[in-house]
This record gives C-alpha cells, structure tokens and sequence, in this order.
C-alpha cells in the first residue's frame, strides 16, 4: 500500500472515531439563524465543504500559472 492509501485510511479512521464520540444536540447560532443540530452532522457538512474547497481551489492557481506560461512563450 502506498503512503497516500495509509495516511487516508488513518484520517479516515480518526474521522470515526471522532464522529462516534460526538453525536451529542448542540445549538448553532449563525447570522440569522438558530438551528440545533447535532455535532455528527455538522461534522459531516463541515468535511464535504473542506474536501469540496480543497477540490476547487488549486484548479484557481493551476489556471493563473498555465495563463503566465501561455503569456511568456
């Protein structure tokens, strides 16, 4: 197994774990809104809007550096 299949199932792992520890009711207070929620869910929203982030982002810098080689030649 490689190293980046390793570091993905320990992250995945510790994600459980936390996960299973955290299924408590807690308030969420954000602008305006008031929503409970319990700290599992949010969890979950929190990691698909890091991963959808983490996606979309490099692609931004990926462009502008493709532009500068495409201007200089």
């Amino acid at each position: 197994m490689s190293f980046k299949n390793i570091s993905f199932l320990f992250f995945l792992a510790l994600f459980i774990i936390i996960c299973i520890q955290n299924v408590e009711v807690i308030p969420v207070n954000f602008l305006f809104w008031n929503l409970d929620i319990s700290k599992l869910l949010l969890l979950m929203i929190t990691l698909v809007i890091g991963i959808l982030v983490g996606m979309i982002l490099p692609g931004f810098f990926n462009k502008s550096k493709k532009e500068d080689e495409i201007k200089a030649k």
